[in-house]
């Protein structure tokens, strides 16, 4: 053993490294094995460890000990000239606190020295098997610490640090990753960005947790992790990043090799996945093993996707978010069948034959299928089986696949060879493909670098076909050159005579804009934030049609001027509304604040009721989420059904079997959400959109949206939907949008008028009149002229909405007006929630009525001139016992 490492009367300080003892260094095992007295971490540092101390040794632990105890014990060991080793975790000069240790020793004379440690950092990077400085990827490493009870240096704060990009390793900073992250993403980080976290790394219980900045917070939170773990953070911990590095490359001369010519390639052209929008839409994960089952359910809290377990597996437990359903294995067809329509991706954990035989009869073409990716049970390989382009499944077979720290299987011809597929390039910023049936042949087109003519209003090649000589910027089809055999069409309409050559269109579609902001932003910042994000993923401004954000926002100054500068609509949504919207960024802490896990992304889908092209971005005070508009203003679309459903009272009893048939054979529910309350029992496995009073034409607008964007929608309303309900309005907005839309279903049901009458007898067989006293769509002076036509008229009246709590004097005004027409004896009734469990009945002459036993839930019958009371019921004969009158020839 050799002698002498550390010297008597002099402090050595020293780092054990990570935790390991075989990570030691030897000079550091060697110091330990000649120390008189050890002052050692305790907290930090492994007792096997000091396993190499002699059996003379004085050990004191620093754990509860202050900087003077620390240094009164390392001062007075080294006067009695003893070897006295300070021993810490990791390296000691990083977060080590030696310098101040140092200053103590200085002043009281006693020399000292260091022997270096192997920090953490590397440890944790060795755990995960990464290389932080990879090439084009990143080549700084930034090692620092969130600011917690000690602060940072100004402009060391992590917003400041993130706007590099750089690969980032965070010590004493897990407590808050709620805060971490926040302020990573803030300054710059995209959410999709790789993050891990190593748990005591090298030790025996070392743990390592992987995700992204989107995901990471939560799963610590999950694994109760508060201490000794280190952050990465960093593309570079993606397992297939980066470029190859130029020290081994045969085409790379240097001092010890010279380059091989023969071996040098030519650069490859721009990847078609140089940059996506993650995958966005609803997903439903299958599993059927335990193994399978347990990845199915850390994936699906990880993204908040509903997951599908076996049932002998399954094990539910509050802490999962998302939804998590038991299922019979040997039903998994049938359970296709039921999930199928309602999920924009399946992801299953199971053998891929069995995918194979259970989705064949399900597949309908490659436009319309949804995401297929199957992964086996200890995540190793994510294979996208279908819908690879335009349904996003090899966008999502990534997705998964850097999760679970393993790899995707693409098989498409243009992701094989590394060409940017053009149903890829139109999903990607958002375009629609008109003649889909052309797009293999285009593709073909690229594969065999065949000549293809580019037309679009910008005259130039996007970025991401640059370098393809084959890919020719043309004017218009009329300026193709012989030697052309395809072309690509952007936004204008294909002309009536086309060349005989395949011809892709592609149409962008308009764009809705999330925001999310701090109070009092500026409309500047507002556009800076949207203008730099559509820049850096290659959407134009052009295309923007909607701001929308949460109900909260509704009157902020900022957003409003944005929106009003550039001609842009706004749509605010309830955090109600938001909450139903699946979304691939949820924030916890956004939750607390609004009530909904997401602002920007939720409330672009809302609007837009197309796809995420631009995840949440956050740009200081601002973030910003971009979806496409899938049904503007002039999107012609008879592909769907709106049915507006008259409920009746709102009991299942009081409905007709065409309603009943309507709501259940629905995808999607819109309603006020009392009346949604009412029917909850129809409609609790369904997407429901409710809402508040005098949000109409909201209500309105979505129900049209989601009918035109093909899902089957039941708008309902309380009594009759032609009678005071949304039926007008319906048109009202198809008009006004100048839609070319007429899927458009209504459903009579048992109005307030006719289910009072029931309770009463018979008041409404001849001639009568309904008139609604509430004065918020009809001024007061309308309704008080329409009531003097009624009592004048001798017949007899329902009055709908006769007292709130607001308008408490205009039901007194109407019965004065009846009283004085009819008389104080002219039989009527009130009926409170008519046709319900809870219905009430008065009846007598006009001039007791109780009017404050009125109110919204009431309907009040004033008598015509023949009406009388009969006991407990209120009669107006029809006039059948005159002989007479019933063989007349003009009776109908």
């Amino acid at each position: 053993m050799p002698t002498n490492v550390i010297k008597q009367g002099w402090v050595t300080f020293a780092g054990a490294g990570p935790g390991a003892p075989d990570l030691l260094t030897v000079r550091c095992r060697n110091a330990i094995a000649e120390a008189d007295v050890i002052v050692y971490a305790g907290s930090l540092v492994n007792p096997e460890i000091l396993s190499f101390a002699p059996s003379s040794c004085r050990l004191y632990d620093s754990a509860g000990m202050d900087l003077l105890a620390i240094t009164d014990t390392l001062i007075s060991a080294a006067r009695r000239h003893l070897k006295v080793l300070r021993l810490h975790t990791g390296d000691p000069s990083i977060y080590g606190a030696i310098a101040e240790q140092m200053n103590e020793l200085d002043a009281a004379h006693i020399p000292y020295e260091v022997i270096p440690g192997v920090s953490a950092v590397f440890a944790a990077a060795a755990a995960v098997r990464a290389e932080l400085t990879l090439p084009e990827i990143s080549q700084t490493l930034i090692l620092s610490r969130r600011a917690g009870r000690t602060p940072v240096p100004k402009g060391e704060e992590l917003q400041s640090l993130a706007a590099h990009g750089a690969t980032l390793a965070l010590y004493l900073s897990v407590s808050d990753m709620e805060g971490v992250t926040d302020d990573l993403l803030r300054g710059g980080y995209a959410p999709d960005t790789p993050a891990a976290i190593v748990y005591r790394a090298s030790w025996p219980d070392e743990k390592i947790i992987s995700g992204t900045l989107v995901t990471i917070a939560e799963q610590v939170r999950q694994a109760g992790i508060e201490r000794q773990a280190v952050i990465l953070v960093g593309q570079s911990l993606k397992k297939d990043g980066g470029a190859a590095s130029k020290l081994y490359d045969p085409a790379f001369s240097h001092g010890f090799r010279t380059a091989d010519k023969n071996t040098i390639r030519p650069v490859p052209p721009p990847s078609s996945t140089s940059f996506h929008a993650p995958f966005s839409g609803r997903v439903a994960v299958y599993a059927l093993t335990e193994s399978g089952c347990q990845l199915g359910k850390e994936i699906a809290h990880a993204f908040q996707w509903d997951a599908y377990l076996a049932r002998r597996h399954f094990a539910p437990t509050r802490a999962i978010s998302g939804s998590l359903f038991p299922f019979d294995p040997r039903d998994l067809g049938v359970l296709l069948g039921e999930t199928w329509p309602h999920y924009d991706a399946h992801l299953f954990f199971m053998a891929t034959g069995i995918v194979v035989r259970k989705i064949a009869p399900l597949l309908k073409d490659k436009t319309c299928d949804p995401a297929l990716v199957v992964c086996d049970e200890k995540g190793r390989h994510a294979i996208s089986l279908a819908g690879g382009h335009m349904g996003g499944a090899n966008r999502l077979a990534t997705e998964v696949a850097h999760f679970l720290g393993g790899e995707a299987v693409i098989s498409t011809a243009t992701d094989i060879q590394g060409l940017p597929a053009f149903d890829e390039f139109a999903a990607a910023r958002g375009m629609e493909i008109s003649n889909p049936e052309n797009i293999k042949r285009l593709n073909t087109l690229l594969l065999e670098k065949r000549k293809i003519a580019w037309i679009s209003a910008q005259g130039s090649l996007p970025d991401i076909f640059q370098g393809y000589p084959n890919i020719v910027p043309t004017e218009s089809l009329e300026n193709l050159s012989e030697e052309t055999e395809g072309a690509v069409l952007i936004g204008s309409a294909l002309p009536a005579t086309i060349p005989d050559i395949p011809i892709l269109h592609l149409r962008p579609l308009p764009l809705a804009v999330g925001i999310g902001c701090k109070r009092g932003t500026l409309s500047k910042d507002i556009l800076k934030a949207i203008n730099r994000n559509l820049e850096r993923f290659a959407l134009a401004a052009e295309r923007i049609q909607i701001l929308a954000s949460i109900e909260l926002k509704a009157d902020e100054n900022g957003l409003l001027e944005a929106a009003g500068t550039q001609g842009w609509q706004t749509r605010f949504f309830s955090a109600e509304e938001l909450k139903g919207m699946a979304v691939p960024s949820p924030s916890s802490f956004v939750r607390s604040v609004t009530g909904s896990a997401s602002v920007a992304e939720a409330a672009a889908l809302a609007a837009g009721q197309g796809r995420l092209l631009i995840p949440k971005q956050i740009e200081g005070s601002v973030t910003v989420a971009v979806a496409t508009l899938k049904n503007s203003l002039d999107t012609h679309s008879k592909n769907a059904a709106l049915q507006v459903v008259g409920i009746g009272p709102g009991t299942i009893e009081g409905m007709t079997r065409q309603a009943l048939e309507a709501i259940q054979n629905a995808q999607v529910i819109v309603g006020y959400k009392s009346y949604c309350d009412q029917v909850a029992d129809l409609i609790h496995d369904k997407r429901v959109l409710s809402s508040g009073m005098r949000e109409e034409i909201t209500r309105c607008d979505q129900a049209l949206d989601l009918a035109m964007e093909g899902h089957s929608v039941a708008l309902i309303c309380s009594g009759d939907a032609g009678i005071y309900g949304m039926a007008g309005l319906v048109f009202e907005r198809i008009e006004a949008r100048k839609l070319d839309f007429d899927a458009v279903g209504v459903i009579p049901g048992v109005t307030a008028a006719s289910l009072a009458a029931s309770a009463l007898g018979a008041p409404l067989m001849n001639d009568f009149a309904v008139i609604s006293l509430s004065d918020l769509l009809t001024g007061q002076k309308t309704i008080l002229r329409r009531l003097e036509h009624i009592a004048r008229s001798g017949m007899s009246c329902a009055l709908y909405n006769p007292r709130s709590n607001k308008r408490r004097d205009l039901i007194v005004t109407a019965i004065e007006c009846f009283r004085k027409e009819r008389g104080v004896n002219t039989a009527s009734a009130i009926v409170s929630h008519a046709g319900r469990p809870e219905e009430t009945v008065w009846t007598g002459p006009l001039a007791e009525m109780p009017v404050e036993e009125i109110n919204m839930s009431s309907i009040v019958l004033i008598g015509g001139e023949k009406t009388r009371l009969m006991g407990k019921w209120m009669v107006e004969p029809r006039g059948y016992a005159i002989k007479e009158d019933f063989y007349s020839e003009d009776e109908v």
